[in-house]
């Protein structure tokens, strides 16, 4: 009996096809957007398992963004293999001096993923390379190339930060209530902090609009690292707050700010920015961190001192 030509087609790769269903066996991609950086190899057989890393000579990472990669392509074989509880722990060792080795431990997520830790970035996502995937490389040395963390936003840090701004919104303000409030804010903002409940850009850049109102210079502190964890972590409109908060933080404990995003305004005084320190940096400097320069400040500080009527700052 002859076969239809279907039939034989999907037998043929039936066995052909490898058995992905609980091993790590294969190639596996660690990409940042549709570029592959790193790059593992695992083979297994009845008597060990052997892997090997491919990965640009240099390059520098923050765990996030890949930049400066040069050199060649290079293939490291794993010095030690260790299974762990169905987990696999490799060791790279580097050439260099007195370097320390590079170990990754890789958790199977399912047949085609692969959660890879290593030192304290966040995890690496790695997928199954299709076979046949041509060598990865070359990359261009002037490019920073980004890998794209999932990371979800938090509803009640959100909630909590549009209470603040919408406190700050009202006609009339009781700042005795909204400091009070602010008080609840903070306290409720640090336990979701300490719980690691705050996990997106989005939610640190709330954090830090929280802290930024607190009574004290170390509040003002933590809503500046807040802030700069929030750039760190895709949220660009965070360069601002991150400006503001270390000016805040200088008055607060005495020193002269230097960006000059503060204003001090008191009824029946003038609108002041003193002290001021207007020569630490340019207003190119000013400008890559979102704030005007000083001819643009000083038309800002007029107009508040044309409608000045003793508000507090927002």
């Amino acid at each position: 009996m002859v076969q239809p030509l279907a039939f034989v087609i999907a037998a043929a790769a039936s066995v052909l096809a490898p058995d992905l269903s609980d091993t790590m066996a294969g190639t596996w991609d660690m990409k940042a957007g549709d570029t592959t950086i790193f790059r593992l190899q695992i083979s297994e057989n009845a008597k060990e398992t052997t892997a090997a890393w491919e990965r640009p000579e240099h390059f520098e990472t923050d765990g996030e963004n890949f930049s400066s990669i040069r050199g060649p392509l290079v293939r490291r074989p794993a010095s030690s293999v260790r299974v762990d509880k169905g987990d696999i722990e490799l060791r790279f060792d580097d050439p260099a001096p007195h370097s320390r080795p590079d170990v990754f431990r890789l958790h199977r997520v399912d047949a085609t993923h692969l959660r890879v830790t290593y030192e304290n970035f966040e995890p690496f996502d790695f997928v199954r390379s299709a076979p046949g995937t041509e060598t990865i490389g070359p990359w261009d040395q002037g490019r920073t190339y980004v890998r794209l963390i999932a990371r979800s936003t938090s509803a009640e840090m959100t909630a909590i930060f549009e209470a603040d701004q919408n406190d700050r919104k009202a006609e009339k303000i009781d700042w005795s209530q909204v400091s009070a409030a602010d008080e609840r804010r903070r306290t409720r903002t640090q336990e979701l902090l300490d719980s690691d409940a705050l996990q997106s850009g989005e939610d640190f850049y709330h954090a830090a609009f929280v802290f930024q109102h607190g009574d004290l210079a170390d509040d003002i502190l933590k809503a500046h690292v807040l802030a700069t964890i929030a750039v760190a972590r895709g949220k660009p409109a965070a360069v601002w707050i991150a400006s503001a908060t270390l000016d805040r933080y200088l008055h607060r404990i005495g020193k002269p700010q230097v960006l000059g995003t503060q204003y001090k305004l008191s009824q029946g005084e003038p609108v002041t920015q003193e002290p001021y320190n207007k020569t630490l940096v340019s207003d190119s400097v000013r400008k890559a961190l979102h704030v005007p320069g000083l001819a643009e400040q000083e038309q800002q500080r007029l107009r508040l001192q044309a409608r000045n009527g003793g508000a507090k700052q927002p």
